[in-house]
């Protein structure tokens, strides 16, 4: 009973290590075409500091980082679903209009930190630490002051 015990355990620890995180620095060109598109297209300006694949079965992320100090994650297809930006401010263009609208009408001194995406809406952090959130409709449902 011992043996089949011990059997089960190394079992286990040898499929939890299959299965442990993998982050691995990748190439640009190994991104999803998506990916690499919405980068060209909203930072053409900015140079890549680095861009990891990170697994964690049975989800696959994307994160770049850029020198400016701009991060963007997406999903396994490509799509964005978080950018920040630690130094400066993130471009108005990227945020979607209705919630650009909502959150300037609220604050309209407040510059744009973060926005994160996801199944049950948006998140929006400012640069005054206010956290606004949306649902999948683009409807202010949550003000975080």
């Amino acid at each position: 009973m011992k043996r089949f015990l011990l059997t089960i355990v190394l079992a286990a620890m040898a499929a939890s290590s299959i299965y442990a995180d993998n982050d691995r620095a990748i190439s640009f060109d190994r991104l999803p075409e998506a990916a690499k598109e919405f980068i060209t297209a909203s930072f053409p300006d900015s140079r890549i500091a680095y861009v990891k694949k990170e697994v964690d079965f049975p989800e696959v992320k994307y994160e770049v980082m850029l020198v400016d100090g701009v991060t963007v994650e997406f999903d396994r297809r490509g799509n964005w679903t978080d950018i920040e930006c630690r130094y400066g401010n993130l471009e108005p263009s990227l945020v979607p209009e209705n919630i650009r609208t909502s959150s300037l009408s609220l604050r309209p001194d407040d510059k744009f930190r973060r926005i994160s995406k996801g199944e049950k809406g948006y998140e929006l952090k400012l640069r005054s630490g206010v956290e606004m959130k949306f649902d999948r409709w683009l409807n202010l449902v949550e003000i975080d002051d």
